[in-house]
């Protein structure tokens, strides 16, 4: 079921699938790579100072609001392409909706990645670099893919 209805998926849906899912691995690999150990191996009952620098301060938040975004266009296009879903009214055009969380979710990605640059924290680990990029680097392909899919239906008449 799942590869009939990924046949129905355009092109450049599919790289926005793509864009979403590097968001989200992005985000999983600043939650695992992304953390040192800040008490240098001491351990106080059982207390680990461990730290996050990819969650730190509020580059946590945009990391998440553009995670959720990300799930929210693969939500979005699920929807369209579903057989049960034929009559579900939608209240703008789908192209338009994908560009706007596409769109945020790159911007909150960039903000993200500058949080994480700028924080001021010393030696982060290269974790949260590479989540970074690919945080970037998805959410960049989220928002290109779905502006080409809104200028198509532009054109389309």
């Amino acid at each position: 079921m799942l590869n009939e209805l990924w046949a129905k998926v355009s092109a450049r849906e599919k790289f926005i699938v793509y864009g979403a899912a590097a968001v989200i691995v992005g985000w999983l690999v600043g939650l695992i790579l992304g953390s040192v150990n800040a008490c240098a191996g001491i351990s106080v009952a059982g207390i680990t100072c461990t730290v996050n620098y990819f969650s730190w301060s509020t580059a946590g938040t945009t990391a998440i609001l553009a995670l959720v975004l990300a799930i929210v266009v693969i939500g979005i296009i699920y929807v369209k392409v579903a057989p049960n879903m034929a009559s579900f009214a939608w209240p703008m055009p789908v192209a338009q909706i994908l560009l706007g969380c596409a769109g945020a979710a790159g911007a909150l990605a960039l903000i993200t990645a500058l949080l994480n640059i700028s924080n001021g924290l010393g030696n982060p680990p290269i974790g949260m670099y590479i989540a970074d990029l690919l945080f970037v680097a998805g959410g960049a392909v989220m928002a290109w893919f779905a502006y080409q899919e809104w200028v198509a239906s532009k054109t389309v008449v």
